[in-house]
């Protein structure tokens, strides 16, 4: 009730910008629910910008439409829902000895794909390894790692403020 009443009052003013802090903190699974159908209900009929501080990262990306991140109270980065859910897509990560090698492989088999650096690329859809394999060796190239990635936004955020020295 207390989260309500908070949103509540600070809805009084007819606010053009709303700051939460927590919205969702100590709710039981429907007092979520509610708060989330509020805030965006806020934003699309009222054209509220909702500005969320939040630790609970599942909730965020059912809500956010922009991502800021910030370690150490410094913006580390700034993203739109849609990069970071192309930099969270599930993928494939393949490591070789020649990655053009792999490119040429990879636009036989019409897959989709990024390269990352010299030897690593990652691969957007299923393609089975044998057939992988196969045009790799085609291209003399050489299979040194194969790897699924799915990322979420909580290994995203301990990746990018370097998650081993807060713990």
């Amino acid at each position: 009730m207390k989260q309500r009443l908070g949103i509540a009052v600070a809805l009084a003013g007819d606010p053009d910008f709303l700051v939460l802090d927590e919205p969702v903190n100590g709710l039981d699974p429907q007092g979520i629910i509610e708060i989330r159908e509020l805030i965006l209900r806020l934003n699309r009929e009222k054209q509220i910008t909702v500005l969320i501080s939040s630790h609970i990262l599942d909730e965020l990306s059912r809500l956010a439409t922009h991502y800021g991140f910030i370690d150490g109270g410094r913006m580390v980065k700034e993203l739109s829902a849609a990069e970071l859910e192309a930099a969270c897509r599930k993928c494939v990560r393949v490591t070789v000895s020649d990655v053009n090698g792999l490119a040429r492989a990879l636009d036989g088999l019409g897959a989709e794909y990024k390269i990352l650096d010299s030897e690593t690329a990652d691969v957007y859809q299923k393609i089975p390894i044998s057939r992988l394999a196969a045009a790799l060796e085609a291209e003399g190239c050489e299979l040194t790692d194969i790897r699924e990635r799915d990322e979420s936004l909580e290994s995203y955020f301990v990746s990018l403020v370097g998650g081993g020295r807060n713990g």
